[in-house]
Parts: C-alpha cells; sequence; structure tokens
C-alpha cells in the first residue's frame, strides 16, 4: 500500500514539473513582449529616481490647526497653517565623491493655504493714516513657497559649503528650545492682526509684528560655510547676495544626565530689499533692511537645558537690534527682546511623550526700528500649552494659549492698545 501511493506521489510530481515546462516555455515564446510592454507602462507612470547615484528622500508633513483670537472688541477663529512648522513637501539626496566626500542638494517647499502669520482681524483699508474696517475677516491667498533650493559639498574633514536658497547662518540661533513644546521666542501666530484703540473702541495704528519681533535671521540666496563639529561646536557662516552676511556658533553636547543646546549670532544687512512703508500710521511696519533703514546689526543666542531623567527643561533668548539710516535723529535707534520656556517632557502615556510648558516673553521698542518718527513700545507675552506625541503614527496633537498686553507711543503721543490673546489647537503628521 505505502508503496503504491509513492509510486502516486512521484507520478504527480513528474506531471507538475513538465506542465511547469511547458508554461515557462510557452512565456518564452508569445507573453515576454506584452508582459515587457506592460512594465514599461508601470514604470512610465510610476514617481523614481532619474540615475543610480544620488540618493532621493521625499519628506514632509501637514500641520493644520484651528485659531481663536480675541482683540479686545472682536472675537472669531480661523482654520490655518500653524507657521512655527507649516505645510511643506521636501526633496533631499547625495552621492558619494569618494571617502570622507558627498555632494548633495535639498529642494523643500512650503504650502499654505492660510498661514497663522497672515491671517487677520479684519478687511483693513487705511484712509489718509486712518483705519477703516470692512468688517469681514480676511482669509490669505493660498501660497507655495521655495523655502530651500540648494545644493553642496561636504568634507568630514573640512565641513560644507552650501550653494543656493536657504537658511542663513543665524537662521534659528535665537529660538533654541530642547523640549517638544512646539514654541520658541519668535511670534508665529496674529502677526498680521490690528491692534484695538482701546478708548476709541476702533483700530489703532499698530500691528502686532509692529510691537513684537525676535529678530530672527530667514533664508535668501546666499553661499554658507558650516565647520564639522568639533567638541560640540560648529561654526557657521554665510553671504547673500545684496550686501547680507552673518555668522553663527552653535553648541550642542550632553554631560551624565544633562543635555545642554546653544546658538549665538551676528547679523549685518545693508541689502534694503524691504517693504518701504514710509508712512507713520501704516499698519504695515516698516521693516529694518529696506530702503529708508539704510543698515541694521543685530546680536542674538538662546540656550537650553534638559535633566533627561526627569525630562524638565528651560530655555532663554535674548537680542538687540541697531538700526542706522539717513534719516537724522535716526541713526542708532535700537530695540531689544528677551524670552524664557520652562516645561517638562515625559512618556506619561504609553502612546508616546507629553511637553507641558510655560512661557514668558518682553519686546521692547521694536515700533521703534518700524516706525520712522519718534515711537516707543513695549510689548509682554505669557503662554502656556500642551503637546502630545503618537509615535506609532508620527503625529501630535497640540494646544497652545499666548496672552498680550502692550504699551506704545507715536509721535509723542500714547496708545491705548487693548489687550489680545489667541487659542490654537491643532496637529501636525509627517511623512
Amino acid at each position: 500500500m505505502t508503496s503504491r501511493f509513492a509510486m502516486v506521489v512521484a507520478a504527480g510530481a513528474l506531471l507538475g514539473a513538465a506542465v511547469t515546462t511547458a508554461k515557462a516555455a510557452d512565456l518564452g515564446g508569445g507573453c515576454c513582449a506584452d508582459l515587457e510592454e506592460r512594465v514599461a507602462e508601470l514604470e512610465a507612470t510610476t514617481a523614481r529616481k532619474g540615475n543610480r547615484v544620488v540618493s532621493l528622500q521625499v519628506y514632509g508633513q501637514v500641520n493644520k490647526a484651528r485659531l481663536f483670537f480675541d482683540d479686545g472688541v472682536d472675537s472669531d477663529a480661523f482654520v490655518v497653517d500653524n507657521d512655527y512648522s507649516g505645510s511643506r513637501i521636501g526633496f533631499t539626496g547625495s552621492a558619494s565623491l569618494k571617502p570622507g566626500w558627498k555632494a548633495g542638494f535639498l529642494v523643500e517647499l512650503d504650502i499654505q493655504d492660510a498661514a497663522s502669520d497672515k491671517v487677520d482681524n479684519g478687511n483693513i483699508a487705511f484712509v489718509e493714516g486712518t483705519p477703516v474696517d470692512s468688517g469681514v475677516h480676511d482669509d490669505p491667498a493660498d501660497e507655495i513657497v521655495i523655502r530651500y533650493s540648494n545644493v553642496y559639498l561636504e568634507s568630514e574633514k573640512f565641513g560644507r559649503i552650501t550653494l543656493g536658497q536657504g537658511s542663513t547662518a543665524a537662521d534659528g540661533a535665537n529660538e533654541v528650545v530642547l523640549g517638544n513644546s512646539l514654541r520658541n521666542s519668535d511670534i508665529q501666530m496674529g502677526n498680521s492682526f490690528v491692534l484695538r484703540d482701546h478708548s476709541a473702541d476702533t483700530f489703532s495704528a499698530v500691528k502686532l509684528s509692529g510691537v513684537a519681533s525676535n529678530f530672527d535671521a530667514g533664508r535668501d540666496d546666499l553661499i554658507r560655510y558650516d565647520s564639522p563639529s568639533i567638541y560640540g561646536f560648529i561654526l557657521s557662516a554665510s553671504w547673500g547676495d545684496n550686501d547680507y552676511a552673518d555668522i553663527a556658533l552653535r553648541f550642542k553636547k550632553e554631560w551624565n544626565s544633562v543635555r545642554v543646546a546653544a546658538a549665538i549670532a551676528y547679523q549685518w544687512d545693508d541689502s534694503k530689499d524691504g517693504q518701504n512703508n514710509a508712512t507713520p500710521n501704516s499698519p504695515v511696519p516698516l521693516v529694518a533692511n529696506n530702503a529708508a533703514n539704510q543698515e541694521f546689526e543685530t546680536l542674538s543666542g538662546s540656550i537650553s537645558v534638559m535633566h533627561i531623567p526627569t525630562g524638565i527643561y528651560g530655555a532663554f533668548a535674548a537680542g538687540t537690534k541697531e538700526l542706522s539710516s539717513q534719516f537724522a535723529g535716526f541713526d542708532g535707534e535700537s530695540a531689544s527682546f528677551w524670552y524664557a520656556q520652562l516645561g517638562i517632557e515625559k512618556k506619561f502615556l504609553p502612546y508616546g511623550s507629553t511637553t507641558l510648558y510655560g512661557e514668558y516673553a518682553s519686546y521692547d521698542d521694536v515700533l521703534t526700528i518700524t516706525n520712522i518718527n519718534g515711537t516707543s513700545s513695549k510689548a509682554e507675552r505669557w503662554g502656556l500649552g500642551a503637546v502630545q506625541k503618537f509615535d506609532s503614527a508620527a503625529l501630535e496633537i497640540y494646544a497652545q494659549a499666548t496672552f498680550w498686553s502692550f504699551e506704545a507711543s507715536i509721535s509723542g503721543v500714547d496708545q491705548n492698545l487693548e489687550d489680545f490673546s489667541t487659542v490654537l489647537i491643532g496637529s501636525r503628521i509627517k511623512f
């Protein structure tokens, strides 16, 4: 019986092999052409690298939130892109030239349909310096902005040289925060809101961005050098077209249970490439790097320390900005700010770390360098917030509340400005 069963199995195996061989022969005859044509069609409709030499990584994020505001007279809400870290998509890659040397590229686009720093509290026109509100809240146009478009050459021994659109050396030097609070010394939301005049119950002549700024550098067409890390220190310098230059020193290190990160930067700008809003009562602030304000220098920095076992961290930032101008009496005007944040980042829940924080900032005489007439100002900001990570989905959910109070004088006339507050609730998912 066993012998007969073995013979049947053997016969079945032989038959299967014969059928398989016949099918293979058939494919070799008439089907391969159709198969190759189908593969070619699939390749033509599939995103892929242009060559096998340079690597390619696609990454990005979507960051959407609900922004509630109260300007002392009106309150409402927008759906926004959180400008702290807006929705974006990027492409990066590199190739090895020889051991210790590589070349690479970075292209990144900001894709925002209502940025939190551009929505405002009214469609406001100015008639002879007087604000007139249409009563319709303004939702800014969709925008696609080039954040980065550059190439670089990097040596493990000598550092990296970058050419193209990218961050200046000073960009972010005054925004170092080790905790995942999604907040720093920058304003990030409500910048375009016009402050209310408490005494007249109308709009004032001042925007939030006109009385508060951390003087951060930005992105530009430039050439930049970054040194290798030496004992935790990295030295950077950049030069942009049309007279911009800066230098920065960054540091990051861990000692036993303590993590420290810090940065300090100096900027010099004579580019005159800003808006020329010389009207004293314009709500759009006169930025420093324009034809009216000929030149400015900025010194700023930040430091953050975290106790790793407990997750308790602190951050501090400060800076000063000084202008020189062709206008008499304006040379040497300056403004300053300082910012502090205290928080904790710890895995209280199994999904991922939770960050809880409180913050305070003071911005002094920013209006002095955004208006050519005799002005002074002080803005105070305090806030609190929470961020919850979900590691399995690369997702963060956050809630932030910010409260502002102001003092200002334009041409010797005190401005009776209403307090201003915002609440931001949103999420960021990365891919």
